[in-house]
């Protein structure tokens, strides 16, 4: 067995100051810090003690550089960031290389918040880190305030709670940058200063919490919209699940051994359990389907086996179409004749399924022609909670949304509303 090795020492090998080493591995190898005609032997030396400290506690990181001089500037100075251009690259680096990917090739949701940071920010792309403080984000936040941009042709502004996430997420990447040495601790402390926007205090807009809607507006908007579309709007009416978790059904993923309940697991065949938001908590999530959400998909499926989309957009196409070619006024010996103008390898192409945002546009037009006010696909899924908490209570609505906490649920219910007329309720019977 090896004896207890000495610390390492510098020494002189002909003109060069070496220092001979033993890796974590057991090799031995040497170190050199050049000749006295690159630097004062003084200077030499200093660095020695600052390498040899560094050694000490990251040997392997120490190791990783081909020059000590590199590895005590790299790690005791680092000057990879001088300015906050440059730490907005380094983040979105970082950020792409650890996020897992999202559904379809998306843009992952962060890196929506990382561009909307890089975009306020860049009067200061050219300023040192540490310069940026408290006032230079106070301004960022009344600009995020007081901007204006276009989505088609409605001029919008950002919401106060859209403001405050970004602000959040400008403090995160600056913190990011003090845990790797980029930025003192001070600068990070001083951002913190700058508080969030309250409700009522700013002019910043507040969105509207997520509308209940009526049997009689959800009728009305599934008779306006296609067979498809309605069938989609039907199911989450019926169930509860998320929008992209009735798009993204297949048959494949429904288990029908018990007649009266069928199961619906997202992606059963991808991982063990399931492909769906919550995966990475390791959950199952399955989604009952009853008699009536049966009845809905009985008219589409052919084969339980099959892995293809349910819900097909050029499903929907044909049913256009064909209601076209019903309400028909010319004579078919005059003009285009059914399916004579259709391009063999057209440049657009319906998708094989539809996603949540094609299905909230479906949506919203349909409500536009069913002279409705207008709701999305998720305002189903809360309606669909509101009615199962007043009538099982919270827990139950949070097994049937698939949520881990209650916290959660509370997203989708009216609270204030439930617990009113709870205490109402009560005070009732006792009188």
């Amino acid at each position: 067995m090896a004896g207890n090795r000495r610390p390492p020492t510098l020494r002189r090998d002909g003109k060069y100051y070496v220092v001979g080493i033993y890796k974590p591995n057991g090799q031995r190898t040497n170190i050199s810090f050049g000749t006295k005609g690159m630097r004062t032997e003084g200077e030499i030396y200093a660095a020695f003690g600052k390498w040899l400290d560094l050694y000490n506690q990251h040997p392997l990181k120490v190791l990783s550089f081909t020059s000590p001089y590199d590895a005590i500037e790299q790690i005791i100075n680092p000057v990879n960031v001088v300015n906050v251009g440059e730490l907005l690259d380094k983040y979105e680096a970082y950020i792409k290389k650890i996020k897992r990917p999202v559904r379809h090739g998306l843009e992952h949701p962060d890196l929506r918040f990382i561009r909307r940071a890089r975009q306020f920010l860049e009067p200061y792309h050219e300023w040192p880190i540490d310069t940026f403080g408290p006032d230079e984000l106070q301004d960022v936040q009344q600009a995020l305030v007081k901007h204006e941009y276009m989505t088609g042709k409605t001029k919008k502004r950002y919401a106060r709670r859209g403001i405050n996430d970004t602000i959040k997420w400008i403090r995160k990447i600056w913190r990011w940058g003090m845990g790797r040495q980029m930025i003192r601790a001070e600068t990070v402390q001083g951002l913190e200063e700058v508080t969030s926007l309250k409700m009522g205090t700013t002019e910043a807009l507040d969105n509207h919490r997520r509308r209940r809607v009526t049997e009689e507006e959800f009728l009305c908007v599934v008779s306006a919209v296609n067979t498809t579309v309605g069938d989609i709007l039907r199911l989450i009416w019926n169930t509860g699940m998320r929008p992209y978790e009735v798009c993204e059904m297949r048959p494949f993923d429904i288990i029908c051994d018990d007649p009266d309940c069928w199961l619906y697991i997202p992606g059963r065949d991808q991982t063990p359990v399931g492909k769906h938001k919550t995966t990475r908590y390791e959950r199952v999530k399955v989604i009952p389907l009853t008699a009536e959400s049966q009845k809905i998909l009985s008219r589409r499926i052919k084969d339980f086996n099959s892995k293809d989309y349910l819900f097909k957009p050029e499903d929907a196409m044909e049913e256009v179409l064909q209601k076209r070619r019903t309400n028909r006024k010319t004579p078919l010996n005059h003009g285009n004749r059914p399916g004579t103008n259709k391009k063999e390898h057209p440049m657009i192409k319906p998708s094989d399924h539809y996603t949540s945002d094609s299905l909230c546009h479906a949506c919203k037009r349909g409500c536009k022609r069913a002279g409705v006010q207008t709701f999305v696909p998720y305002d189903l899924r809360r309606t669909m909670a509101t009615g199962t908490r007043s009538m099982l209570g919270k827990e139950a609505a949070k097994v049937l949304l698939g949520h881990t906490k209650t916290d959660t649920t509370d997203i989708y219910l009216l609270e204030e509303v439930q617990e009113a007329m709870k205490v109402a309720k009560l005070l009732a019977s006792n009188m």
